[in-house]
């Protein structure tokens, strides 16, 4: 089934041009389903000083204006938190048509916006780094999927993968990589799942080494562990068979018409 977060997640990624109500959906923190949007009056804006100096400049061009921008956002539940979103400014030719637009580039969501659909089915440990990646995904790509490899360390805690072993009696760090690979062997009902951890761990490795990632990159990351993390914790699947089985075994009959075992 299509993951509508990170639908929204990678629309947002793309920037945010025009008003408010052109914006892409904004998943609410607070409950996880509205939308967020733009709260009447509250926005700011600034130009920086040094795109006022390149107004100067004889090759001087609309798309050199840059600033910063902030402003509060509001899902429609009065019971949910206002968000804060600060970020950048710019200026880019849309068409010959509408000539240039301005648009927004998120940096900071506070709090953050939620970035798995299996948060509430997964161990504290793996919320609490998937958190920490989330309040830095904007800003910081790198450091996010490091966070995300992070998770899945977690995620191999959770399910006993052993971070140390010993050989010729001296204890030795156990990699991610074999980690993932021992899970694999030790639950193979979660084989083909597993296999896509691999993936997060090396956007992880690259994140830790280098600033090359995009925001796309992490949210690539971010659905492969979603996946994984609904293939090894959601238990619905099951209880589904085993309702439609009760079903057959009934021939659809309203489980209420039988006070005891199903007589056929």
């Amino acid at each position: 089934m299509a993951n509508q977060l990170i639908k929204d997640l990678r629309a947002i990624a793309e920037g945010l041009d025009g008003d408010g109500p052109q914006w892409p959906h904004i998943p609410c923190p607070s409950c996880r389903r509205g939308g967020l949007a733009l709260v009447s009056n509250s926005m700011t804006q600034e130009e920086t000083a040094g795109s006022k100096r390149a107004q100067s400049h004889p090759d001087w061009d609309p798309d050199w204006v840059h600033g910063h921008f902030s402003c509060l956002l509001k899902c429609q539940k009065t019971s949910c938190d206002f968000v804060r979103l600060v970020g950048d400014t710019g200026l880019f030719l849309k068409s010959s048509e509408d000539g240039y637009i301005e648009f927004f580039t998120p940096r900071f969501f506070i709090p953050h916006l939620p970035l798995i659909e299996s948060y509430d089915l997964c161990p504290r440990t793996v919320q609490e780094l998937i958190d920490a990646a989330a309040k830095i995904t904007w800003v910081d790509p790198s450091s996010a999927a490091n966070r995300l490899r992070s998770a899945v360390e977690a995620l191999m805690d959770d399910q006993g993968i052993p971070r140390k072993r010993v050989r010729d009696g001296r204890p030795y760090d156990v990699s991610l990589h074999n980690r993932i690979v021992a899970h694999k062997a030790a639950k193979p009902e979660h084989a083909v799942s597993t296999d896509l951890l691999l993936a997060v761990k090396w956007i992880g490795n690259v994140g830790s080494h280098d600033h090359r990632l995009r925001i796309s990159d992490v949210l690539d990351g971010v659905e492969i562990l979603d996946h994984t993390l609904d293939q090894i914790y959601d238990s619905t699947k099951d209880e589904i068979r085993r309702k439609a089985a009760a079903i057959a075994a009934r021939k659809g009959i309203p489980a209420s018409r039988f006070g005891g075992p199903v007589p056929f």
